[in-house]
């Protein structure tokens, strides 16, 4: 019995080792939870996602909806959680890849740079930019996709070089990503906190040291950033938008109840549809309006500046 005893002891160590670290997780919802992370220099916070979960959804914007704040969307489709999605232009129009519950949208500007994150039938895929052709069609298991750049992670290890401009990809900003667990069951919506005294945002390589070594994704793509970058949980937008408030944004991701899901009503969504084509008001100009035209064209290359 004596000799038990260290075992023991060492048994109990690690049991309430692993306790405390799930306790760091707040259950926010059926397969939802969330935790903020926080060090010297940073302030991220997460939603993790049970894909296998049935009592949960994962959707995307609908075309009518484009240019909504993030705590709009989130009210209106009564999400659990929700993130900023992709890059877009002076109209709301997303920048690559975009389905929601009414299917592709029209829209979009397809360009050869963009990823995408596509969820559906209890699973989901992270595509890098060089993996999407401007060809390519949603699969019909793709019940919610945004598009992204750059691709941080694939086969579970961090990409290097990243792409883009030094001030883009090197500079810490605040950012909104996505990953994926190695068995693609567990989605991770990320937001990293930014432009702020103490806490200046993460760098790309930073963003996906993050996502590798906290939540040990296998697979992630950076979304847009800057004054874009937002999270809903529960009843409230959780991390602290860069400019002070919210910004309207061209689509995004969430997480809703399936009691609560509205499928599409085709006829209404094209009317909404058409009557959402307002330019954007003064003092939200777009991450892609901000750059040359060449980043709307199918050759362009080179990343947005962050906001």
């Amino acid at each position: 019995m004596l000799k038990r005893k260290p075992i023991l002891a060492a048994v109990l160590s690690i049991l309430v080792t692993v306790a405390a670290f799930a306790a760091d997780w707040t259950r926010v919802g059926p397969g939802v939870d969330y935790q903020e992370f926080r060090g010297d220099n940073y302030d991220v916070h997460v939603t993790r996602v049970d894909l296998t979960n049935d009592d949960i959804q994962v959707i995307a914007t609908r075309e009518s909806e484009k240019g909504l704040k993030v705590s709009d969307f989130a009210k209106r489709e009564h999400a659990i959680a929700a993130i900023n999605g992709d890059y877009f232009d002076e109209r709301f129009n997303p920048v690559g890849m975009t389905v929601g519950p009414c299917g592709e949208w029209d829209s979009v500007k397809k360009i050869r740079r963009e990823g995408y994150i596509a969820v559906g039938d209890n699973k989901a895929r992270i595509a890098r930019q060089s993996d999407v052709s401007l060809n390519d069609d949603p699969e019909p298991w793709m019940d919610a996709t945004v598009s992204g750049w750059p691709a941080l992670i694939a086969s579970c290890k961090p990409l290097t070089p990243l792409p883009g401009s030094a001030s883009f990809t090197l500079a810490a900003h605040p950012r909104t990503a996505v990953g994926l667990s190695k068995d693609k069951k567990t989605l991770y919506l990320v937001v990293a906190d930014g432009r702020r005294t103490g806490i200046p945002g993460f760098t790309l390589p930073q963003l996906a040291a993050f996502l590798s070594e906290k939540l040990h994704a296998c697979a992630a793509i950076n979304l847009d950033g800057g004054g874009s970058s937002a999270m809903w949980v529960s009843d409230r937008i959780v991390n602290r938008p860069a400019d002070g408030v919210e910004r309207p944004v061209g689509d995004h991701l969430a997480v809703v109840l399936r009691s609560d899901f509205a499928e599409c009503d085709r006829d209404a969504e094209r009317i909404a549809a058409a009557k959402n084509t307002a330019p954007m008001s003064s003092g939200t100009t777009s991450v892609i309006t901000t750059t040359t035209t060449t980043t709307t064209t199918t050759t362009s290359t080179a990343p947005p500046p962050k906001r």
